[in-house]
């Protein structure tokens, strides 16, 4: 129990591991947003299997997309979705 009551505070609930968790999420819940009210700024052969589906399986594919995405992927695709100053 004492291991288990350290981890939680020290490290499942620590602020800098909350910090990161919110940051990813928004990372995430943007750049599916974009993508799905925008599907043609995805690469060619996602933009071409997204754009045969329904609402549904649009959201689906585009979920995969990003779930297929490495974390360091996800933020510079993020960068340069959002950022102005990324050309």
């Amino acid at each position: 129990r004492a291991v288990k009551a350290y981890l939680l505070q020290n490290m499942y609930r620590h602020h800098r591991v909350n910090r990161m968790t919110s940051k990813a999420r928004r990372v995430v819940s943007e750049m599916f947003d974009l993508l799905f009210h925008e599907p043609e700024l995805l690469p060619a052969e996602w933009r071409a299997r997204v754009e045969a589906k329904d609402e549904t399986g649009r959201a689906r594919m585009i979920a995969d997309y990003i779930a297929g995405m490495t974390d360091r992927y996800a933020l510079d695709l993020h960068r340069k979705l959002f950022d102005p100053e990324f050309l």
